[in-house]
């Protein structure tokens, strides 16, 4: 214990960039929170809390997420399912289980503009998003083509892109076909390949909507998707990342989220520019550089202090995310206001289109444990009642192996609370906003009655 006091306290200013890098990862989580309204004695659950913390027999403390059934007489049930982006594979296999019991699972994926399916109201919107979904679907054939070294099929491209990412198969099966229902063609060529849609009238040639599609590709590295950090992070806590462990190929599994383009705008129309969550969740508020460097910094530390770093993130995860005030987003104003109620005005609609003529009867939010208490508002002023909570172990951490004191980790908390103020803000304007670009989604929609 001493030894690790000693590394901890030896470099104050390497601990702490440690600890705010961690605690802007757990951005991720989606639960954004006060650090002045963290205890670390055991929260009381209560009906409210969708995470908590508690302490174990070894005296190690657990964070936990819950899950909770609503019921509505004469209508479906509805299950939201609260989880934490890294945890222990039994933490996942749990939740897997859980919704495996469902018919419909709506999940959380801010995802590529063009990995939604192509669609429009109008020529332009059609044109658009095809155009759209070609270039992301390129990149995936590229990377297939490569790793085959011959030109594939569609399916054999899902099958591919499936082996990293278990939500690619439906999303490229889905943009395959262009927005007037005909399937994309992939040309092979001497030196790579074409991907074509032959437009509205499904025939080679013509104009204006009718007009062919075509996109040339010679293999080039396609782009990083953006998770290997968060998958680098999961491994030097010894954890699992979500998308690693969670099987989201399955029949009645639907994305509902925001695109990368909505997301955008939305942080556009609320006047949010460079946020700690915006950039993270596009990939890029906090360069790749400077978080590999805190990484491996972290691991020589691990090397000298026999854990201690990794653990005392480990704990700091479990006294933030359990707290009472975890589900809470008000801490980063507008930008929560996007990560949180905007992206949560997508799902209700979602859920309530579903909600129409023979809907499943059993139906799972997959949310991160910050939107769900106002998904549960949502369900209670529609008359839906809650049942009793299910509580999943997400991760625990050993205080005594953290080798860093009470006073010291307040103060790392505190610094979490001001990192999550950094984002910067413009005013709004004060005439509405001209039209939005087309996207290969449809927009977030409005606010919308209760199902």
């Amino acid at each position: 214990m001493s030894g690790s006091m000693a590394t901890i306290g030896a470099t104050p200013r390497v601990a702490l960039r440690a600890m705010l890098i961690a605690g802007a990862m757990m951005s991720w989580f989606g639960t954004p929170v006060r650090a002045d309204d963290v205890a670390t004695s055991k929260p009381e659950r209560d009906d409210q809390s969708w995470t908590a913390s508690r302490t174990e027999a070894d005296g190690r403390v657990a964070l936990e997420t819950a899950t909770r059934t609503f019921t509505r007489e004469g209508a479906p049930s509805i299950t939201l399912v609260g989880v934490a982006h890294i945890g222990t594979a039994d933490y996942y296999k749990g939740l897997q289980a859980i919704l495996d019991a469902h018919d419909l699972v709506l999940y959380e994926s801010v995802y590529p503009t063009g990995a939604a399916a192509p669609g429009g109201s109008d020529a332009a919107a059609r044109v658009a998003s095809t155009r759209a979904s070609m270039l992301w679907l390129r990149d995936r054939i590229d990377a297939t083509w490569r790793a085959d070294g011959a030109v594939p099929t569609i399916d054999r491209v899902a099958q591919h892109a499936g082996i990293d990412d278990s939500r690619a198969p439906a999303w490229i099966k889905a943009v395959s076909i262009d927005a007037w229902g005909q399937p994309l063609t992939i040309i092979a060529l001497n030196d790579g390949f074409s991907l074509v849609s032959l437009g509205a009238d499904g025939r080679i040639g013509g104009s204006d909507e009718d007009a062919d599609l075509r996109l040339l590709q010679r293999s080039r590295k396609p782009k990083a998707d953006g998770d290997g950090l968060q998958r680098e992070l999961a491994r030097m806590l010894g954890l699992e990342f979500q998308l690693d462990r969670i099987d989201y190929a399955q029949p009645g599994w639907v994305v509902s989220d925001m695109t990368f383009l909505q997301l955008e705008q939305a942080f556009e129309r609320r006047g949010v520019t460079d946020g700690m969550v915006q950039g993270s969740l596009r990939g890029g508020g906090l360069s790749g550089d400077a978080i590999g460097t805190v990484m491996a910094i972290m691991k020589f530390m691990d090397v000298a202090s026999g854990g201690s770093a990794s653990e005392a993130v480990k704990l700091l995860m479990v006294q933030v995310l359990g707290s009472k005030t975890a589900t809470q987003g008000d801490m980063l104003g507008e930008e929560g206001k996007v990560i949180l109620d905007d992206r949560n005005e997508v799902v209700w609609a979602d859920l309530q289109r579903r909600l129409g003529s023979a809907p499943p009867q059993r139906i799972a939010v997959f949310y991160g444990a910050a939107h769900m208490a106002d998904f549960a508002r949502r369900l209670n002023e529609s008359g839906y009642t809650a049942g009793d909570a299910t509580w999943s172990t997400t991760l625990a951490a050993d205080p005594r192996r953290a080798g860093i004191d009470e006073a010291t980790m307040k103060r790392l908390r505190e610094a979490m609370e001001r990192a999550g103020r950094q984002g910067s803000t413009k005013p709004k304007p004060t005439a509405p906003e001209p039209g939005t670009p087309a996207d290969s989604a449809p927009a977030a929609p409005a606010p919308a009655a209760a199902p």
